[in-house]
């Protein structure tokens, strides 16, 4: 006759704890006062009907916070008393270590969760805290989503113009079309997590017909995850960040929920902090554009000749490759008050239609520093201040006010150069009448490595002639 057996059957990750001495020991010990033999395995997917552990087979459950962590099982020697015992007290003893392991066991998840969502955070504030882009902002949002969810799909979406409707910030794994597609937010998932102000997990959309009918994305399979959590930031809505199509079956778990959580709060707060951001800016920028014109206004001949120079010096910033969008404020800025200083220049001589004698020459090349002087106050803009300082230099080291060569005159300057000498060509003065854009640009490229830089001069040919 076979001996007794009390047999555990749990899954592997519990049977560490129970192989381990001396808890194996103390129910090994249980289990031979009933002259029985203690025996433990892993589920097999799937049990036989009639196997231990198999639904309908006899058992006692052992179990912690209400979730079955496995059953004790008696086989041989009918149901005796003492065997019947014995599996009590071990379901019991189980269930005492268990309670405590898995709390530890927990508790340590727990703490790795928001390690890990420290951890991001921490890594990510350096990249958008200060960041002023919201196109940034989201790149760096998309990615670091779609590396911690492990989704093939990542968009990041914001209000329109209209603010009826979503449109994509940024966004990882998403088609060409799909980054221009306006999203309504009436009648879409995303809206539908807007106006919830919910985080939205769904581990199979197709067990979800109301979602899956108003799914503005196209999918290869009808079944797929998706996690959408909207952004607010102050009581304000900001967006919406979702991910879908996840590189592996599993279900979104706690911890994706809560880096998703994390991520969403700091990706909302930058994105606040751009609005605002943006909102000083355009102030600033309309007072400098107020502060250009009236320098303009000294001179009918030069009405909007600020304006016109720094909307050129942008363009051919861009056709020289420069899209930081930092760089190309600077330049922008310096184009509008390159002549900022000639507010500070006497209205005789700046309207003097006879050529200038020595002296008010002098007086007149003085505005380059005036203007810088006034800029360099203002924290943020000294960049600034030395393009306008130095936009009358020369490539070939003649002009002024420092005399200095080549690449060492800032590239701000060196672009304002060609574009001042360009507008003024094209533009009616006290002393000549405007010429053509041909003729303008052959008197420019006369000027080649000696009053200009040959590079700005051909980009700025380019610019000029396609539009």
């Amino acid at each position: 006759m076979p001996p007794a057996q009390l047999h555990l059957i749990s899954p592997e990750q519990i049977l560490e704890f129970v192989r381990a001495a001396p808890l194996h020991d103390a129910l090994t010990d249980i289990a031979g006062l009933a002259d029985a033999e203690f025996t433990v395995e892993a589920p097999r997917e799937p049990l036989p009907p009639g196997t231990p552990g198999a639904p309908g087979s006899p058992g006692l459950p052992i179990r912690y916070a209400g979730r079955p962590l496995g059953t004790m099982h008696r086989r041989g020697n009918g149901d005796s008393p003492s065997l019947d015992q014995a599996a009590r007290a071990m379901t019991c003893l189980l269930e005492h270590v268990l309670d405590r392991e898995m709390a530890v066991a927990d508790l340590a998840g727990a703490m790795m969760i928001s390690y890990e969502e420290l951890n991001l955070l921490y890594s990510l504030l350096p990249k958008i805290a200060s960041n002023v882009y919201p196109a940034e902002i989201g790149e760096v949002l998309v990615a670091e989503t779609a590396r911690t969810l492990s989704c093939q799909r990542v968009s990041l979406l914001v209000f329109d113009e209209s603010g009826r409707n979503l449109k994509v910030l940024a966004s990882h794994g998403l088609p060409p079309h799909a980054r221009d597609v306006t999203i309504p937010i009436a009648s879409s998932i995303a809206g539908r997590a807007l106006t919830a102000d919910d985080l939205l997990i769904v581990d199979d959309i197709a067990t979800r017909p109301d979602l899956a009918a108003i799914s503005q994305g196209r999918y290869e399979s009808a079944s797929f995850a998706v996690v959408r959590v909207p952004l607010r930031a102050r009581g304000q809505a900001v967006g919406v960040l979702t991910a879908t199509e996840r590189t592996h079956a599993d279900e979104f778990t706690a911890r994706d929920c809560k880096l998703l959580d994390g991520l969403s709060a700091m990706g909302a707060s930058a994105l606040m902090n751009c609005r605002l951001h943006t909102a000083v800016a355009n102030q600033m920028m309309c007072t400098i554009k107020a502060l250009a014109s009236a320098v303009d206004a000294k001179d009918q001949y030069t009405h909007d000749h600020s304006a016109r120079v720094a909307q050129l010096c942008v363009a051919t910033a861009r056709e020289l490759g420069i899209t930081d969008a930092g760089t190309c404020r600077e330049v922008e800025l310096a184009g509008l008050l390159h002549d900022i200083g000639k507010i500070g220049i006497p209205d005789d001589i700046l309207s003097k239609s006879q050529p200038l004698t020595s002296r008010e020459y002098t007086v007149v090349k003085t505005h380059t520093d005036i203007g810088a002087r006034i800029v360099e106050n203002v924290p943020g803009l000294e960049p600034v201040a030395e393009g306008i300082r130095h936009h009358h230099e020369r490539y070939d080291g003649l002009g002024y006010p420092s005399g200095l060569v080549g690449d060492a005159i800032p590239l701000t300057a060196r672009l304002i150069a060609v574009a001042d000498v360009y507008d003024s060509l094209t533009s009616n003065r006290p002393y000549r009448q405007a010429t053509g854009v041909e003729h303008a640009l052959q008197e420019i490229a006369k000027s080649r490595g000696t009053q200009m830089d040959p590079t700005i001069i051909d980009a700025l040919t380019a610019v000029v002639t396609r539009e």
